[in-house]
């Protein structure tokens, strides 16, 4: 009895009799708001944990691939079915999620994302066989899709003032790059000693701890909007006072839902989701079955229709799932575009220097252990990143992360079955690692500062999608295409088969660091000459945008 008094003290009641359910409805709701008023940075230990732990579950069971094969006894062609399975929902799917936060609430989507994702972690340690493996990963992938965007957004709009922000920005991506080694080196210890289940049995216990830490930290952020461009200010007031303004909480809240579901794009939902999944199935099997098979063709041509079509309908929409205002910016468009190349060339390399390790005789433990330089290298740059943008500026941060990208991958290039791991993998790694931060960083922070905060969730999205395009068709796809080619030409030779195909990679990251570099010079400069694209003198101090802002003297 005792125990009970002491926790009603600690909770607001409307009577002495006990507590009541709307008193602990409230105390949950004006918890997160008291633990935010003390300081954000609580908020952002949740975000980035739910960032480390879905980067973590995915590289994790990358390295427990060939065991999964013995177990389940699959073909080779149908294992990466355990990784492209995530990757198409987490693609398509990335749109709605941030949509979604952006009208019914980042808190709420964000929570539903981590539950959902839970939930199908632990169908994953349970399942019989290697079709509910892969239908499970399926559904993981749509609770990262709901998790991310909200969870990015969270930084942009609790953290307001541009030092904050990009020093948030900079722990957001440290905890993905330290999550994804730590998977590595966790995903083969486990794999190894006590089998690969313990994988999702671990990213479950986590789970266990982040859900109800984000229950009690996230304060709600505001759901309103702003009026469609074709509706009037007297249409949207007309629509806001329709009806009683005093009615029950239960009948309030089923009203603002449904009324937002009414304005949801369904029909650009539809043509996206269908549009992106058909594409990213095409990217993903067309290495295998041929890129002129008629099953790839009978899946691009319809993929690439559905995204015109989708593009067409977001124009004229009234709430459109994907806003057209914000790809009017010349600067925000070379912005994705150049954080797609940064990831093409990071999935490229990762994966490409994995095989190439592991063909040289390293085990999938002693590979993710040589992989540690990228994690330690991450979370030493990442948190010090905001402060390096703000002295340089934008443009110059492009132009820095392309050149030491650049040097990296030449290392790589070099690595042979009898090269010293130090003496060209090693500092590759430490070299490519800080290029490719520096470009997925800076793009980061102008992506979020570019966007309202109504906006955050989508804007997110959209980064996300950008990264992931450039990751799945330049980084693996097309790369891949490009290994397979060069090493079925000129892989009888002297070197040894796959040797020349590894090089050839790493040439074509390059390739697409000098692409990023000559995008960087000229076209970031143009774009801030453009009329109309330049941004405001205060969007500018809040993006750190193309140049740096001198101090007044």
């Amino acid at each position: 009895m005792p125990v009970f008094s002491r926790l009603g003290s600690l909770m607001p009641r409307e009577s002495s009799c006990g507590i009541s359910v709307s008193a602990i409805s409230k105390w949950l709701q004006e918890r997160p708001q008291k633990i935010h008023a003390r300081s954000p940075y609580f908020i952002l230990v949740v975000v980035c944990s739910a960032m480390f732990l879905d980067l973590a579950n995915l590289s994790a069971i990358t390295i427990a691939l060939p065991t999964i094969e013995k177990q389940f006894s699959v073909h080779v062609g149908d294992l990466q079915w355990v990784i492209s399975a995530y990757a198409l929902t987490f693609g398509a799917f990335l749109l709605l999620g941030g949509r979604g936060g952006d009208m019914f609430g980042h808190r709420n989507i964000l929570i539903f994302g981590m539950s959902f994702f839970a939930l199908f972690t632990l169908v994953s340690a349970l399942s019989p066989n290697f079709i509910g493996l892969v239908i499970a990963r399926a559904f993981q992938g749509i609770g990262a899709a709901f998790t991310v965007p909200s969870a990015q957004a969270y930084i942009a709009l609790f953290f307001s003032e541009p030092k904050a922000k990009a020093t948030a920005l900079g722990y957001w991506a440290a905890s993905g790059s330290v999550g994804f080694v730590v998977g590595l080196i966790l995903g083969g210890v486990l794999t190894d000693f006590v089998g690969w289940r313990w994988i999702f049995w671990i990213s479950l216990m986590i789970s266990a701890v982040v859900i109800p830490s984000a229950c009690l930290v996230l304060p709600p952020t505001d759901t309103k909007r702003e009026a469609p461009s074709n509706q009037t200010n007297m249409e949207a007031s007309n629509a806001e006072e329709s009806g009683p303004t005093t009615t029950p909480g239960l009948y309030r809240i089923s009203r603002s839902i449904l009324n937002r579901l009414i304005r949801f794009d369904v029909l650009g939902i539809g043509l996206g989701l269908s549009g992106i999944l058909l594409l990213n199935y095409a990217l993903s099997t067309a290495n295998s079955l041929g890129w002129g098979s008629g099953q790839i063709l009978g899946t691009l041509i319809p993929a690439v229709l559905l995204l015109a079509f989708f593009g067409f309908q977001e124009n004229r929409a009234a709430v459109s799932l994907l806003p057209s205002h914000l790809f009017r910016s010349l600067s925000f468009n070379l912005t994705l575009i150049l954080a797609a190349i940064s990831f093409a060339i990071r999935q490229g390399c990762t994966y490409f220097l994995t095989l190439q390790l592991q063909s040289y005789g390293a085990s999938p433990v002693h590979t993710s252990v040589l992989f540690l330089p990228l994690g330690i290298t991450a979370l030493l740059f990442f948190p010090v990143s905001g402060k390096i943008l703000g002295k340089i500026g934008a443009r110059n941060m492009y132009i820095l992360g392309h050149i030491l990208a650049l040097a990296g991958v030449l290392l790589f290039s070099f690595i042979t079955p009898t090269t010293s791991y130090f003496a060209f993998t090693f500092p590759g790694m430490i070299l490519y690692l800080l290029g490719i931060g520096c470009v997925y960083f800076t793009s980061n922070v102008l992506v979020v500062s570019a966007a309202t905060k109504s906006d955050q969730g989508v804007a997110a999205a959209m980064f996300n999608v950008a990264v992931q395009v450039g990751g799945s068709v330049l980084g693996l796809a097309v790369l891949t295409a490009v290994a397979q080619g060069i090493t079925k030409r000129y892989g009888d030779g002297v070197e040894k088969v796959g040797q020349v195909g590894y090089r050839a990679v790493y040439y074509s990251c390059a390739i697409l660091c000098v692409v990023g570099f000559f995008i960087s010079v000229f076209g970031i400069e143009v774009a801030s000459k453009n009329p109309g694209a330049r941004p405001s003198v205060q969007e500018v101090a809040d993006a750190h945008e193309m140049v740096p802002v001198e101090e007044e003297r």
